[in-house]
């Protein structure tokens, strides 16, 4: 477990990342905006986050999040060599606020994915959550879920 953590967000919105985690800057040239990326001092997990404007603010909240789970989990299957289990999914809406995420698993490679969502008013932000020797589930789950219950609107 993380012995402390650095708070990554805006005004609109946050999450807590492992203090041993360091941004790193996206590589070569970029002619669209890359999400931010954070990874953990040894390489065996990451974050990958991402704002954008909602293009239609008058879609319910959750209907938005649900269109950018779909396109997340089509992606997921897509990758050829891996095979995708949705272990868990939530959503919920409180307060204007939408959240939601998925908790995916590739078993035989010891890969998992945590997509994160959140949604209010105009904007939308995506926390990808990755541990790439996901070796034991448990452990995974115990490390992740700071993380995870982190990830909120800053109420002002």
């Amino acid at each position: 477990m993380p012995d402390s953590y650095h708070t990554i967000g805006t005004d609109q919105w946050q999450i807590l990342l492992p203090g041993d985690w360091a941004y790193k800057p996206p590589e070569g040239d970029r002619d669209r905006p890359a999400p931010f990326y954070f990874e953990s001092a040894d390489g065996t997990k990451a974050a990958y986050l991402s704002v954008f404007d909602r293009t239609d603010p008058d879609i319910p909240a959750l209907t938005a999040l649900a269109t950018w789970r779909d396109h997340e989990i089509t992606n997921l299957h897509a990758m050829a060599d891996h095979q995708w289990e949705i272990l868990e999914e939530w959503a919920h809406e409180e307060d204007g606020t939408a959240i939601s995420g998925s908790d995916c698993l590739a078993r035989a490679h010891g890969y998992r994915i945590l997509c994160l969502r959140m949604t209010r008013h105009s904007w939308l932000v995506r926390a990808s959550l990755h541990d790439y020797e996901c070796t034991d589930y448990a452990t995974s789950q115990q490390y992740f879920q700071p993380i995870v219950d982190s990830f909120a609107p800053v109420i002002a």
